[in-house]
């Protein structure tokens, strides 16, 4: 571990509000054995500013890097940032959230553990647990997996493709799965880069899942993504009122899917295959879905794919 490289990738938008509390909570990590790479894409209101006094104060850790264009959503923006990083092991930072002190120690030390047990050359993603609090960073719930239903015994890439569990800001990955998730044919085809990168991670290589909360997922109103209470009544009235943006988000699940099918298609079973072509289809049926239904995160899920998928 004291030979490996370990960069933080941080994309940037319009986040002065926060940004100070994460890079003060990067600084303030119990290992300090990284270096952060901040990229912005066009902030108007004084990010890059901010960045900059952070850099020229701490230059040994901290850098910028620019792109030279806009890239226009986080997804583009962190499939860059990987692609440019040469490190043995990879964090992702969203501008918003906080690290807890332990969170860059915790995460390398289990990606320690899983390549000296796997080798550095299987593709690795380790992940934890997130507080959800909002704006003032007051807890809204002390677990983003229980918050979200979402499941962690077991990670699948069929699961995966159907619902991810997987935030980026949480995440860490080494070298071989950047190289794997770099290989992605169609990258604007696919949903988030987390997304992506866990799927190839389950189907490929290993996922490691820690039960711990290791930062502040914040909410706000400029959230890309965000934490959603799916088991409540309100979540649930609003996708009822509005089935055209259930079929809307399926479908970019079959999209994403596709993506995956043609970019290792040479590498997948018979049965990985069967799945995809059946996913894929514009209407996958009742029967599909029933069939992978362990692998679907609860009933009010596995109800609108049989209906809407």
């Amino acid at each position: 571990m004291q030979n490996r490289r370990i960069e933080i990738l941080m994309a940037t938008y319009n986040g002065a509000p926060y940004i100070r509390e994460q890079l003060d909570s990067i600084l303030a990590q119990t290992d300090c054995r990284w270096r952060l790479t901040v990229s912005d894409d066009g902030s108007t209101d004084g990010t890059d500013a901010i960045v900059d006094a952070y850099v020229r104060q701490y230059p040994e850790r901290m850098r910028r890097v620019h792109a030279g264009g806009r890239f226009g959503c986080a997804r583009d923006h962190f499939f860059w940032l990987m692609r440019q990083c040469d490190a043995d092991w990879m964090l992702f930072s969203d501008q918003d959230d906080v690290f807890y002190p332990r969170k860059v120690q915790a995460l390398t030390e289990a990606m320690r553990a899983a390549e000296e047990r796997l080798g550095a050359q299987t593709p690795l993603l380790v992940f934890s647990d997130q507080t959800v609090v909002d704006a003032q960073l007051r807890t809204i719930s002390p677990s983003l997996m229980r918050y979200q239903r979402q499941y962690s015994a077991a990670f699948d890439y069929r699961s995966i493709l159907l619902q991810n569990v997987v935030t980026g800001g949480a995440m860490a990955i080494n070298r071989a799965l950047a190289q794997w998730g770099a290989q992605c044919i169609r990258p604007q085809e696919t949903i988030m880069h987390d997304w992506w990168l866990a799927a190839v991670a389950a189907r490929f290589g290993h996922i490691v899942y820690l039960d711990e909360a290791l930062g502040a997922y914040r909410q706000h109103e400029s959230n890309s993504v965000g934490a959603k209470r799916v088991d409540s009544l309100g979540y649930v009235a609003r996708m009822l009122r509005d089935p055209q943006r259930i079929r809307a988000s399926i479908g970019c699940k079959k999209r994403q899917a596709g993506v995956f099918r043609d970019t290792f298609r040479e590498r997948l079973t018979d049965g990985d295959r069967a799945f995809l072509q059946a996913f894929c289809a514009s209407r996958s049926g009742a029967r599909f879905y029933l069939r992978y239904r362990r692998q679907i995160h609860g009933m009010k899920r596995l109800a609108g794919f049989m209906l809407w998928g």
